[in-house]
This record gives structure tokens, C-alpha cells and sequence, in this order.
């Protein structure tokens, strides 16, 4: 008889387990299927394995050339297989199925591309169309374009890369939940940044965004239903944006700061960074990453430092000798008039030296 409130206790105990354990398994099962916002991560965004890299760019009418010069840097530095994405009219859909088919063969499929048409919505199109320059604003339309792609780095067809592209992918591990893109300030400098001094819109943070790089979770961006928001910000204020899809960028994330990450100025860098004086520390450092023209920075004597390295890559031929690049990157830099930027040449060179020293001989002289 003593045995009998030990076995109703031996009882309580196993049917209020095993009501747990059901409970619990419902409720993960619940919870699995209704987590929203969180996608779920291809290989190309884990920490450990990077299969391929995505890099898009968008080019109308001209700056053919210019968005191979982004191609040939990115090659230059990188070995993990690329897969470019090209937004273009049909004026030069030709020549780029061509000129990229024959690199692609040289390269043994280390690259591979698709190109993909101008689309804009019917309802505004020549307002979109026409956005701040020709085409620029199709950016913002990329998240509903191309549903098979999950992340890509995004970048002005005025952008030289320095070094490898692996080191950019990698901040896809380094945002949050919550983070759908990553980008660099406009600037931290109250007295250089055009935000706080100009604008009549919103604008994220104290300084503003500059979205000529731009990392792009286009999971996350479709599901924050990022291309609803866009027309209505350009319809508002397209009287105040003269940026165009930056500013509309900007707008969102003042909205929503939490939603990106901010990258250092060495992924993103431009003239406004040493044309006063140092103002990126980082990349003073550790070496530029990223080079942005804008402003035509690549194309005008006023920023010798920048047309120099431009012009460097601009003359390598895919298939011949890097280290040649190297060469005249500091010929170049050398023989350039005297400029601030150019006192910096150091934070251009540093990178280049390093990867491409270590993949490759230097040539004898």
C-alpha cells in the first residue's frame, strides 16, 4: 500500500513530461513555419563557403567601357567564381554578350553573366527613366527583377575595386536580422557631407548614405516590400532629389536606420575623402578597397590620383600579365601632378601590392 503514491507520482510526473515534450515539438513546428523577415540563407552568403560572388551594375547609351574597367578590376583581385549581372539597353546587350563571352573562355568560367533589360514601370516611366542619369533608378527595382537571386553587391559603373571582392561579400555575415543593405556614409565631416548641408528631404543619420556601393540582401528587400515604397518617395519629392535613387535610398533608410549597415570608407572610396585633406583613417590604414569616381573623377585632371589608377586598369588586357597593372598604377601615380589625393597614394597602392604580390611574380624589368 505504500507503494501507491509513489506510482500516482511516478504517473504525475511521466504524463506531464510527455504533455511538454508534444507541446513543444507543435510549437517549434509553429514557429518554423511563421517566422517572417528572416530569410533563409543560400550558400553564397555563409561564413564558411562563398560558391560564387554576385556583382550587378547598370548601363545605358554610354560608359561601355567604363563598366568593363569594373569587371577587369574585379578579375584582377579575386578568385572566387563572379557572376555579373547587367542591367543595359539593347544599343549594348550586342557588345557585351560578346566582349564577356570571349572572357569568359579565357577564363576557364571563372566569370559568368546575364544581362537583363531596362524595365521600369509603365505608370511614371519617363520619370524614372530619366532619374538623376540614364537608367540610374533601376536599382531601385532590382528586388522584384530578379526573384532567383538572393544577394548582390551593387556598384556605379564609376567603381574600380582594389582588392578582393571576397572581403566586401563577407559583411553579408556581419549584418543582423534585422539589416536588408549595407553602405558607406556620404561622409562623417558635417562641413564636407552634401546631407546636412543641402538637402530638403529626409535623409538617414546625420551625414546621409552614399549608395555607389551597396550590398544588397534582395531576400530581405522583397520582404520589407522595398519597391512599394519607392514610387511614392519619388512622387513626393522629385522636386528635391537631384541624387535621384540615392536620395530615394536615403529616404527609406531615415525611415527605417535600423534596416542598414554602415560600411567603412575603404569600400567606398571617393575624392571627398582626401581632396581636403585625410578623411578616411581606415583606408589611410588598411588601404582603399574600393575606388568611386564619381563626379568624373576617373576622367578629369583635377583628380590625377584617381585618373591614374583608372587609367591603369583601363589598359590591361584580360589573359596578360597583373602584375603589369601594378606597374603602372605606381608609374602612373609617380609621373601625376602633385595633389592631395596623391599625397594619399600610399592608401591606393597598398592593397593592390599586397594580393596581387602574393598571387603573382613582378615581371623583370
Amino acid at each position: 500500500m505504500r507503494l501507491l503514491p509513489f506510482l500516482k507520482l511516478f504517473l504525475l510526473v511521466f504524463v506531464s513530461l510527455t504533455v511538454f515534450y508534444i507541446y513543444s515539438v507543435n510549437n517549434r513546428k509553429y514557429i518554423s513555419s511563421n517566422v517572417k523577415n528572416v530569410p533563409k540563407f543560400t550558400k553564397s552568403l555563409d561564413k564558411e563557403y562563398i560558391d560564387r560572388i554576385v556583382i550587378c551594375f547598370v548601363v545605358c547609351e554610354t560608359r561601355f567601357n567604363e563598366s568593363l574597367n569594373v569587371i577587369k578590376s574585379v578579375l584582377l583581385f579575386t578568385k572566387t567564381p563572379l557572376y555579373f549581372v547587367i542591367f543595359t539597353d539593347g544599343t549594348l546587350r550586342l557588345q557585351f554578350n560578346e566582349t564577356l563571352t570571349k572572357w569568359k573562355l579565357l577564363l576557364h568560367n571563372q566569370l559568368d553573366f546575364e544581362l537583363q533589360k531596362i524595365k521600369f514601370p509603365e505608370d511614371h516611366e519617363e520619370d524614372w527613366l530619366n532619374l538623376f542619369s540614364k537608367c540610374a533608378a533601376q536599382r531601385l527595382f532590382i528586388p522584384k527583377l530578379i526573384s532567383h537571386i538572393d544577394a548582390m553587391i551593387y556598384v556605379d559603373t564609376d567603381t574600380l575595386f582594389l582588392g578582393p571582392v571576397e572581403e566586401l561579400w563577407q559583411a553579408f555575415t556581419k549584418m543582423n536580422r534585422s539589416q536588408m543593405s549595407a553602405m558607406t556614409l556620404e561622409d562623417d565631416n558635417p562641413n564636407v557631407s552634401w546631407y546636412p548641408r543641402f538637402a530638403k528631404h529626409p535623409f538617414y543619420g546625420k551625414y546621409g548614405l552614399n549608395s555607389g556601393v551597396m550590398l544588397m540582401n534582395l531576400t530581405r528587400m522583397r520582404d520589407f516590400g522595398w519597391v512599394d515604397y519607392v514610387t511614392p518617395i519619388m512622387l513626393k519629392w522629385k522636386l528635391y532629389i537631384p541624387w535621384g535613387d540615392q536620395d530615394i535610398i536615403n529616404v527609406i533608410f531615415h525611415y527605417h536606420p535600423g534596416a542598414v549597415y554602415v560600411l567603412s570608407c575603404r569600400y567606398n572610396y571617393r575624392s571627398d575623402q582626401c581632396m581636403y585633406g585625410d578623411a578616411c583613417a581606415d583606408a589611410t590604414r588598411r588601404g582603399v578597397l574600393a575606388l568611386h569616381g564619381s563626379r568624373g573623377a576617373f576622367h578629369s585632371h583635377k583628380q590625377p590620383a584617381f585618373q591614374a589608377i583608372y587609367n591603369a586598369i583601363n589598359e590591361y588586357e584580360i589573359g596578360t600579365d597583373p602584375m603589369a597593372v601594378l606597374t603602372k598604377m605606381e608609374k602612373y601615380l609617380t609621373e601625376a601632378p602633385p595633389s592631395l589625393c596623391g599625397n594619399l597614394k600610399e592608401a591606393f597602392l597598398k592593397v593592390p601590392q599586397e594580393v596581387l604580390a602574393q598571387n603573382y611574380t613582378r615581371p623583370d624589368r
